[in-house]
């Protein structure tokens, strides 16, 4: 694909000034990636604000509330926050991801491309071959593609 290339390429020229976190689609693989090798399992993301994210996409789910590090210590926004407890390890998921064998894995995959696909975060991520949404992932354009969807209904990006 073209945006990996590009992406790459970009990379190695500011190496040593700038880390570029880049997660292509699994939308074509059998079973997601760990999102971040799972939500708020050993890394965060803080905006330039000083909120302080469990992913560096976390804020388009709508529902969850983020804490500024300039408002409350990072330790315990780490360890208490609400939102960075609630996809934390495995308890939170639902079935088939609960007793799927892979679950420590890939943690149930991708909580932001769960929601952006379906309008809920804690659904088993559609690019999942076990996902009660993954056929509709069918739909999507072909890799390469320019056109953005959420399952059921098209949208314009911003």
């Amino acid at each position: 694909m073209r945006q990996v290339e590009y992406v790459e390429r970009i990379r190695d020229e500011l190496v040593g000034q700038l880390n570029i976190d880049f997660v292509t689609p699994d939308y074509y693989a059998d079973y997601p990636k760990p999102c971040m090798g799972g939500w708020a399992a050993d890394a965060f993301a803080l905006t330039p604000d000083g909120t302080m994210l469990p992913c560096h996409t976390a804020q388009t789910i709508t529902g969850l509330t983020f804490d500024r590090i300039t408002e409350r210590m990072l330790r315990d926004i780490w360890e208490n926050s609400l939102s960075f407890n609630r996809f934390r390890g495995t308890d939170w998921m639902p079935e088939p991801c609960r007793s799927c064998a892979r679950k420590e894995i890939n943690f149930g995959g991708c909580r932001c491309q769960a929601f952006a696909l379906t309008g809920d975060a804690a659904t088993t991520d559609p690019s999942c071959i076990r996902s009660p949404h993954h056929d509709a992932l069918r739909d999507l354009p072909a890799p390469g593609e320019i056109r953005h969807r959420v399952i059921g209904h098209a949208f314009d990006p911003v």
